[in-house]
């Protein structure tokens, strides 16, 4: 099938019922079209079934949890891929499960599914500046970052933030609430995206912010984003329209003068192609 027609498939549903591994997975195809789906998604059962035996032994779920950590990260090699952090590779689901380095929210996703397929209820948390993992447990929620495969303490996590953004910082509930998996899957669409726009690969950034669009609908961020990129492909109608939009959503936007100016400019291309 093809991927986009595949993932908008899949994303139709409600967001609780949107499988997270395979719409990623078929994210990666759209770049990746020898990707077998079903692969991958059989790879992350075995993962977990190397595991559950481990499970045996643990009397909770915190227990449970550091199986899962020392096996994950220790025994099977799962990191953060410090040293080529803007590969592309690091945001395809596939080649973090054969390559066992990725970035913070693609490992996010491997540790997701392998703990759900081991009972472990968790969900993601787009913290700010780095992606983490909480699991619900009998006493308490637990983070987990899972790009350097540690257990996070609140301190630890308010230590983080001020690495993030800045000293003057405090660490406020909602920064550890649930992601959503549309928003995990537009965070893993916006991280290519800024890839491909810095290595000028227009195309390949026109396709994640379609795709985000298609998660989100008419965002004025992703609108804007999209008529700046159809701009550098030559697609000058394209551009004024998805321009337009923006500024209709956004008139206070402190840019929008230069976006005027940019948009005169392209509705006269835009005449001359036809």
């Amino acid at each position: 099938m093809d991927p986009r027609k595949r993932f908008e498939n899949l994303v139709a549903a409600p967001d609780h019922e949107i499988p997270l591994a395979e719409a990623a997975l078929w994210i990666a195809a759209e770049s990746r079209p020898e990707l077998d789906v079903d692969h991958w998604l059989g790879e992350l059962a075995m993962l977990a079934d190397r595991i559950r035996p481990h499970f045996t032994s643990a009397d909770s779920d915190l227990q449970r949890i550091h199986i899962l950590n020392r096996i994950l990260f220790e025994q099977e090699g799962f990191s953060g891929n410090s040293e080529n952090y803007s590969d592309p590779l690091n945001s395809f689901l596939d080649a973090v499960l054969e390559t066992r380095k990725g970035i913070p929210i693609t490992l996010a996703i491997v540790y997701l599914e392998v703990a759900q397929r081991l009972g472990l209820l968790s969900a993601g948390v787009g913290f700010p500046g780095h992606f983490l993992v909480k699991v619900y447990t009998e006493s308490g929620e637990v983070i987990v970052d899972p790009f350097f495969g540690e257990i996070l303490s609140p301190e630890e996590c308010l230590q983080r933030l001020k690495n993030n953004v800045g000293n003057e910082v405090s660490l406020a509930p909602e920064m550890l609430s649930a992601t959503p998996t549309r928003e995990i899957l537009k965070r893993v669409l916006r991280n290519l995206k800024m890839i491909y726009v810095g290595r000028k690969q227009f195309e390949n950034a026109l396709s994640c912010c379609d795709r985000i669009i298609l998660l989100a609908g008419d965002e004025p961020m992703e609108l804007r984003d999209r008529g700046i990129i159809y701009r550098e492909l030559g697609c000058f109608g394209l551009a004024v329209a998805d321009l337009e939009r923006y500024l209709a959503y956004a008139p206070e936007d402190p840019q929008s003068n230069s976006l005027n100016e940019v948009l005169r400019d392209l509705r006269v291309r835009a005449r001359r192609v036809h």
